[in-house]
């Protein structure tokens, strides 16, 4: 299920950027316009894509949520500093955005219907803020942030989730995937001229994983490729003999999970 979880997440991400689009657009647009009456208009337009944009964020939110625990994300760093990092930029950016919009708002209104309570002075002043620019800088930092959190998944200096995989007494060497960053084996001995048994321990539920050798981390020749093993789940690996010397294995799902083999 962690798939259809993380799918789920990125079609609330799509979602939100769709919708979210609008108001970017209208709120980079607005310092440029002059006639009180399509200003109105134009936020108009930006509010009523807010509707869209709150149920993209829940579905994005339901998603990830989700796939923190079939992913076994819970207790890195990275997830919690992108859910920090999520709220304050929705905080600033809904502070700023609300009450600069709201302002704008009464005063093109007021203008747009010929009354004199507001002044031109008024008009200019704020179309001239440099709110618009603030506000949006916010969230393209924001979201760089959060792909960066998601994509690199660091450990900021708190640790990662340990694996818990035990040797195999049949095989020549274990190998565990725990998450989708790296394996707990990161060098492998395994005998030479001879084959050998290759335990693998999956432990991430619904995520497929494997071990592929190579003979170096261009991975344009393979040695052995093993089959993909949906986790929780334990196999081992029967490897044909390969002559002696250092090798690149990894996983072909998700080549950051890699390492060395020494065949000797």
């Amino acid at each position: 299920m962690h798939r259809w979880w993380v799918f789920l997440h990125i079609a609330g991400v799509f979602g939100f950027l769709m919708a979210h689009g609008v108001s970017a657009y209208v709120t980079l647009r607005l310092p440029r316009e002059r006639d009180p009456a399509r200003i109105s208009h134009l936020l108009e337009l930006s509010a009523s894509s807010v509707g869209f944009m709150w149920n993209s964020i829940g579905l994005l939110l339901v998603g990830g949520i989700l796939a923190g625990f079939t992913g076994h994300f819970w207790g890195q760093a990275w997830i919690w500093a992108a859910i920090v990092v999520l709220v304050a930029v929705m905080a600033a950016m809904y502070a700023m955005g609300t009450t600069w919009a709201a302002r704008l708002r009464t005063i093109s209104g007021a203008m747009a219907g010929g009354t004199e309570a507001v002044s031109e002075e008024q008009f200019q002043e704020i179309l001239g803020s440099r709110r618009p620019y603030t506000i949006a800088a916010i969230g393209a930092v924001g979201l760089l942030l959060i792909l960066w959190l998601m994509i690199f998944k660091p450990s900021l200096g708190f640790g990662g989730t340990e694996a818990t995989c035990s040797p195999s007494s049949d095989a020549a060497a274990t190998v565990c995937a725990f998450d989708e960053q790296s394996f707990s084996s990161d060098r492998l001995n395994v005998p030479a001229g001879e084959p050998f048994g290759l335990a693998f321990d999956n432990e991430d539920d619904g995520v497929p994983h494997n071990v592929a050798i190579y003979t170096d981390d261009s991975a344009a020749q393979s040695l052995f490729v093993g089959d993909l093993v949906d986790g929780p789940k334990n196999v081992t690996y029967d490897v044909p003999a390969i002559d002696p010397g250092t090798y690149y294995f990894r996983c072909d799902v998700h080549p950051q999970m890699n390492g060395t083999l020494e065949a000797a």
